[in-house]
């Protein structure tokens, strides 16, 4: 690969990352019967989590600085792009935390276990998603401009979510999944180009995660209002907000 630009690294990263967790949806939906709706699937996923994580560090740290990654401090001026994903991360955190403390008692050993696969599952997924989406691709792009970055990370972050297919879910389940994580991948881009730092996205995507599952894992969703409003909030971010981004860097462009 020493001939390969860095976006057709970019592209690799995540094709290859894409195929991993597609092969574990079609292993868990063809091999175990589990669908991709059925939350046991994450018994099967964690592995391939674990295989996907080491991938993408060995290529992004193969190809790419940590700063170009991300990996550097919040940029102060733009720190009120970071104060909606931690108030909502720790609210999110405490209800399920105050959940699981207040119903120990009927919580049982198996639910504990689940409970623990999701934790490990989501923070791979938390990490290495990020590492590869708002780090290779968007740094690999960033060279290039601002609004290619934030463009092109979006779409491949929207495409990996189509292997969700495999996993058993609808056509048309698999269409709006697709909407939906690529405005969710606008307002993920537009918070990384303006904090600088990837760590608080790689928190808030662990975090997210992890109280979406738990909440299966639970049989409740204590945080279904404050989800709601976070994800109507990215929307609106996404919806309203970038187009005046992508406006004023191509402005800038220009002259």
């Amino acid at each position: 690969m020493k001939n390969l630009s860095l976006k057709n690294i970019s592209y690799i990263t995540a094709l290859v990352y894409t195929a991993l967790i597609g092969a574990g949806m079609f292993t868990s939906f063809h091999f175990y019967g589990v669908p991709y709706t059925d939350l046991r699937i994450v018994d099967t996923l964690v592995w391939f989590e674990i295989v996907m994580t080491i991938f993408a560090v060995v290529m992004a740290f193969k190809y790419f600085s940590p700063k170009e990654l991300g990996f550097t401090k919040i940029n102060k001026k733009n720190i009120i792009w970071l104060l909606p994903i931690v108030l909502v991360g720790f609210i999110l955190l405490f209800n399920v935390a105050n959940f699981a403390i207040t119903n120990s008692g009927s919580i049982t050993p198996e639910q504990w276990k689940m409970f623990t696969t999701v934790a490990v599952m989501t923070f791979l997924v938390g990490f290495s998603e990020e590492l590869v989406y708002r780090g290779v691709v968007l740094s690999a792009f960033l060279k290039k401009s601002k609004v290619s970055a934030l463009l092109v990370s979006a779409v491949v972050f929207s495409l990996l979510h189509a292997v969700n297919i495999l996993g058993g879910i609808d056509f048309v389940s698999m269409l709006i999944q697709l909407g939906l994580t690529f405005l969710g991948g606008l307002f993920f881009g537009i918070v990384r180009l303006k904090i600088e730092s990837i760590i608080p996205l790689i928190l808030f995507h662990f975090t997210w995660d992890f109280v979406l599952f738990s909440g299966q894992v639970f049989n409740t969703d204590v945080n279904e209002d404050i989800t709601t409003y976070m994800l109507i909030f990215e929307f609106a971010v996404a919806i309203l907000f970038v187009p005046y981004f992508i406006y004023t860097e191509k402005k800038k462009e220009k002259n």
